[in-house]
């Protein structure tokens, strides 16, 4: 049997093969000594002989033998591709061989031994994107659940916004909010005063505090980035990206009324989840507000590779024009 469990989503992809190995030990091995994972410790990278040779090896005192490979797959070199496609058919029925992939999906996919490996008859295939919208917010309530503890929606979508689709740091903070929630439900308060949002999160929050005209809340977020140790030119570049992604959702709902995440990242290229934070912020703007800071930013642009102009202050400048903007 071949399985292979892949995706970019590193936390599930662990996960899943987590589950997969014990699930075999208590199955099969519960001394474990039919189980062998590449690379070892003290290896640099995969070599196919030596995992070829333990796959290819009957099992010692048990029905079956289990090997797990990590990163075979998508980045496997031209001249190894040959050794591995004749090897992986001469694994016995006794061996369950595992490929663990944390590459994207479609780099797996492509590839000549991921092809050799959907000719097999028993094999099995574990995808695993990175989770987005509707089914990131499940997971979220499925994994407070394990951490002993129930999520409100506004506190799901707080987490979102804050820490985005990263499940190894949501898992984290959702840890640390069930241990301060101590059997209460999780609030969004809660995520506010507890879980500091990452940098794109910041931007959001920076830029729907914009929309509403809050300028103190605006600049109490820039300052408060700052003091993070944010460089003010990766500031000004985050801006203008959210500027540019502003002005397309801003025409799509000039031209059509109104747009729903989903057809708004389909017409800018997107996460939906991306989108439908822009689309309540567009509304705070006219295309003349943002085209007019856009051009802005392309003034201040030239003004800093001329030496005209301090980073920080194009930042402060920029953020003021948009809270200026008319609704």
């Amino acid at each position: 049997m071949v399985i292979v469990v892949y995706g970019d989503d590193g936390f599930r992809v662990r996960e899943r093969v987590r589950e997969m190995r014990e699930a075999f030990v208590k199955k099969f091995d519960p001394t474990g000594l039919n189980v062998s994972v590449f690379p070892a410790d003290d290896q640099a990278a995969v070599t196919p002989g030596a995992v070829l040779q333990a796959a290819g090896s009957l099992p010692f005192l048990a029905p079956k033998r289990l090997v797990i490979v990590r990163e075979a797959i998508a980045g496997l070199r031209k001249e190894a591709e040959r050794a591995w496609i004749d090897g992986v058919g001469r694994v016995p029925d006794s061996s369950i061989l595992i490929f663990w992939e944390t590459a994207d999906a479609g780099a797996v996919e492509k590839s000549a031994l991921f092809k050799r490996l959907k000719e097999t008859a028993d094999m099995h295939v574990y995808p695993f994107p990175t989770l987005q919208g509707a089914a990131l917010a499940e997971w979220i309530a499925q994994r407070a659940g394990l951490h002993g503890a129930k999520i409100e929606p506004d506190a799901v979508r707080a987490l979102m916004e804050r820490v985005g689709s990263d499940l190894w740091q949501l898992d984290g903070e959702l840890g640390k909010l069930a241990g301060f929630a101590v059997g209460a439900p999780i609030t969004a308060a809660m995520v506010r005063e507890l879980v500091r949002a990452s940098f794109e999160g910041q931007i959001f929050a920076l830029v729907d505090a914009i929309s509403r005209r809050e300028p103190h809340e605006a600049l109490k977020l820039l300052e408060q980035e700052r003091q993070a140790g944010s460089d003010d030119f990766y500031l000004l570049s985050m801006l203008a990206r959210q500027v540019r992604l502003l002005i397309g959702v801003r025409a799509l709902l000039d031209e059509r009324g109104r747009a729903t995440p989903a057809e708004a990242a389909e017409a800018l290229g997107c996460a939906p989840f991306v989108a439908g934070k822009a689309l309540a912020q567009a509304r705070g703007f006219t295309i003349d507000d943002l085209h007019r800071t856009h051009d802005l930013l392309y003034a201040y642009d030239v003004a800093l590779k001329s030496g005209r102009l301090d980073a920080a202050l194009a930042v402060d400048l920029v953020a003021l024009d948009l809270l200026r903007a008319e609704s």
